[in-house]
């Protein structure tokens, strides 16, 4: 439910600069790195005056999560400028970092203006949910809904078939919004959009090949990832994420998410690198 995703995002104060939050899906075999990278943008939102709001975000995936253990947060208070601070948090589990992530906070200027276009794809009234989808053909993982759960509404532009994909180029196309209104915060919705932006990036690589994520034969796992936030949005809004491969090779490969509102506001550009090796 939206209800315990947005609990899950706003952690819990545990003393000065330091948070917990819990798991959103504490059956499943790993923590949902969206989580981690929502939860650790709600940290650093804490410590900053409410005149600067993120504007990027930059992380590392270090260790696999345990989605059965809370999560602590530890911010450093890096730098307070006349315009811009940064953040630098840490996430631990059993005193073991398992990411770590920087941020910058600015004050709003005034600048020119430019975007590439929105591209042109199909509605989301006119698509099915991913929910949907997985329980039309019984493959729904009870212990892992990060697209497929009541909490968010997912719907990719072009119906994949995850247990036995054929080979697909690039982009790969969704529709998300929360399932329900959220609060007029706007650290919260820059979390939820952290959420949204691990969701299909290693997906997007894998298709080229047609491989599934439960490949045997690989090695699948998020390594670092890079959000830029350039103006404001709603989380409770359409989005739509659009991702392109880089390049895939040496082991990894590396996908670009672009969100774009209905009327076509680029407000969010993410990139991220997955290793994606033979085993």
């Amino acid at each position: 439910m939206l209800e315990q995703l947005l609990e899950v995002i706003r952690l819990r104060a545990a003393g000065e600069d330091n948070f917990t939050g819990g798991n959103m899906h504490p059956g499943a075999y790993r923590v949902y790195g969206g989580q981690v990278l929502a939860q650790a943008v709600s940290a650093a939102v804490s410590t900053v005056d409410e005149g600067r709001t993120i504007h990027s975000q930059h992380a590392y995936f270090l260790r696999p999560g345990d989605a059965s253990t809370d999560i602590e947060y530890q911010v450093e208070r890096a730098r307070d400028g006349g315009s811009f601070s940064s953040r630098r948090v840490v996430a631990l589990q059993r005193g073991k970092p398992i990411l770590v992530s920087s941020m910058s906070f600015q004050e709003a200027s005034r600048s020119d203006e430019y975007q590439p276009p929105m591209p042109e794809v199909a509605e989301p009234e006119d698509l099915v949910t991913d929910r949907q989808q997985a329980l039309a053909t019984s493959t729904l993982d009870q212990d892992f809904m990060v697209t497929t759960g009541e909490d968010l509404d997912v719907r990719l532009c072009t119906p994949l078939d995850w247990q036995n994909p054929t080979p697909q180029m690039p982009p790969l196309q969704a529709w998300v919004k929360t399932n329900g209104k959220v609060a007029d915060e706007t650290g919260l919705h820059q979390a939820l959009l952290a959420y949204f932006s691990d969701m299909y990036l290693i997906d997007a690589c894998l298709m080229i090949h047609g491989r599934p994520y439960t490949d045997p034969s690989l090695q699948v796992a998020s390594l670092d990832h890079a959000l830029w936030f350039h103006q404001s949005f709603r989380a409770d809004d359409w989005l739509l994420l659009s991702m392109d491969v880089e390049r895939v090779g040496g082991g990894r490969g590396l996908a670009r998410g672009r969100f774009f509102t209905r009327d076509g506001q680029m407000v969010a550009t993410a990139m991220q690198e997955g290793l994606m090796r033979f085993r």
